[in-house]
């Protein structure tokens, strides 16, 4: 097996929510493009009016009410917590329509190691991320109460752990895009340069 097969082995190492169900590499890109684009868009709605919320309530406007928030913080979490992984899939899966006619060469197998232990961390999800998986079941069962009873005294207390979730959650992703953005241009760059 050549280098460059074993790193389009690699990549499929990845475990998605969605290839298994799309047959085509194009097909895979045009769908995961649209779910990215629609994820993105629902975080960047969802998590705008819960930080225009939060800060409104701060200075004694109620443009949006934080009593009545409950909803949307729980489906900002479920919407931000998948969008990472659709992210890293869909550039992974660019790299490998990419890299399909490309040659090995020398710094390949060095390369493929890293990328191996970045797929890895990605796909333990569960176990990377106890604290933030705890941190998450605690906002749930918090935004579950005030949604069905109106009445949770702990609510105007989730504020900070909700944002803290968000700059966790983005921080994390930004870290893990960094390294497989630069794995990925080292791989094309220097096939770039030897072609």
């Amino acid at each position: 097996m050549t280098k460059i097969d074993e790193r389009k082995n690699i990549i499929i190492s990845l475990k998605s929510n969605y290839r298994n169900e799309i047959k085509g590499i194009d097909k895979q890109i045009r769908n995961l493009s649209i779910m990215s684009f629609m994820n993105i868009f629902l975080s960047l709605i969802c998590g705008g009016m819960i930080l225009i919320s939060i800060i409104s309530e701060q200075f004694g406007f109620e443009i949006l009410k934080w009593e009545k928030s409950a909803v949307l913080v729980i489906l900002s979490i479920t919407v931000f917590l998948s969008f990472p992984y659709d992210i890293y899939e869909l550039k992974l899966l660019r790299h490998l329509k990419i890299i399909n006619n490309y040659k090995d060469f020398t710094e390949l197998e060095k390369l493929n190691i890293e990328l191996k232990n970045i797929i890895v961390r990605l796909n333990n999800r569960k176990k990377s991320s106890t604290f933030l998986i705890v941190f998450i079941i605690l906002i749930l069962v918090m935004g579950l109460w005030q949604f069905s009873l109106e009445n949770n005294p702990y609510w105007n207390y989730m504020k900070f752990p909700i944002i803290l979730f968000f700059g966790f959650t983005l921080t994390r992703f930004i870290q893990g895009f960094k390294n497989l953005e630069e794995n990925i241009k080292k791989v094309e760059s220097t096939v770039a340069n030897n072609s």
